[in-house]
């Protein structure tokens, strides 16, 4: 314990590490936003190997200043400098990582449908799920949901098919403690028959991963809540993804553009959020990366 401050232990993968740098000396790291704690001026990051400091972990760090973490939110990807101060990683400035921005060639979103920012309740919405039956989303249903936007014909693998490969590792990790819901982009090909099938390629239990389409404008609707941009070209979609981490509440509490993250960080993401219900946690330093 020193000046009232607990001691940072970093563990990952079974191994207790004691970090000893030379003091003043500043590393450079890349990685998920988990946690942002403006009242105690910290930021938990899900991150890479650091060379030469640490291997990739989930970190509690102190930055320089407070201003720092303005506009700083769960879900975003970053890099960041560092620079070690009394034994422990001071953050001094932080670059968003955002995903490639598409042209302006979507249809416009529906007006009156405001973009969803984290921190606001999505508002409740029906669609048909997997097996021709309404689902009907409840905000408040006491569960963590995670949403995106896919379809079954996606012939890119980095995009949809990644982002239902990390699902799919999501839900054997954590099994019912975890919703997750995954909205078509295509519904005039994606009846509830392809995505019944969809869902078997995955192994998915539908009991907790539904998989859902609609009308054209019912999906336009919901993506555009989202900002998730999508337009025909080429016979295939191009479309931007989003991963929406949604409270037990119906608050948006996280949000992950693109589809190029480990899904280790994601993983990381939930586990927070799961011990944390989107109250922060003093001073735990380190959260194991999902084996």
């Amino acid at each position: 314990m020193m000046n009232g401050r607990p001691t940072r232990v970093l563990i990952s993968m079974g191994v207790i590490l004691c970090a000893a740098p030379l003091f003043g000396k500043t590393h450079r790291g890349e990685g998920l936003v988990l946690v942002v704690d403006r009242q105690h001026e910290t930021a938990t990051i899900s991150h890479k190997e650091i060379p030469g400091y640490m291997p990739a972990m989930a970190m509690e760090f102190r930055v320089a200043k407070g201003e720092l973490l303005a506009g700083l939110r769960p879900g975003m990807r970053v890099r960041f400098s560092a620079r070690v101060v009394d034994d422990e990683a001071v953050i001094e400035n932080f670059t968003v990582l955002r995903a490639d921005p598409l042209e302006s060639r979507a249809s416009a979103p529906p007006a009156g449908m405001p973009r969803l920012n984290v921190g606001d309740t999505v508002p409740p919405f029906r669609l048909i799920a997997q097996d021709g039956t309404h689902f009907d989303f409840n905000p408040a249903n006491g569960r963590l949901r995670l949403l995106q936007f896919i379809y079954t014909r996606c012939p890119v693998a980095d995009v949809c098919p990644r982002l239902s490969a990390n699902f799919a590792y999501l839900q054997k990790k954590f099994g019912p403690t975890i919703e997750l819901i995954s909205v078509t982009l295509d519904p005039k090909w994606d009846t509830p028959a392809r995505l019944a099938e969809y869902a078997e390629r995955w192994r998915a239990d539908t009991h907790n991963w539904k998989f859902l389409t609609g009308t054209d404008g019912e999906i336009r609707t919901l993506a555009s809540r989202f900002g998730v941009l999508y337009w025909a070209e080429d016979g295939a979609l191009t479309h931007s993804s989003v991963v929406a981490m949604i409270g037990p509440d119906g608050r948006v509490l996280a949000e992950l553009e693109g589809s190029a993250y480990p899904v280790t960080e994601l993983a990381d993401l939930v586990s927070v959020q799961l011990a944390r219900r989107d109250v922060p946690v003093r001073r735990s330093g380190n959260v194991e990366h999902g084996s």
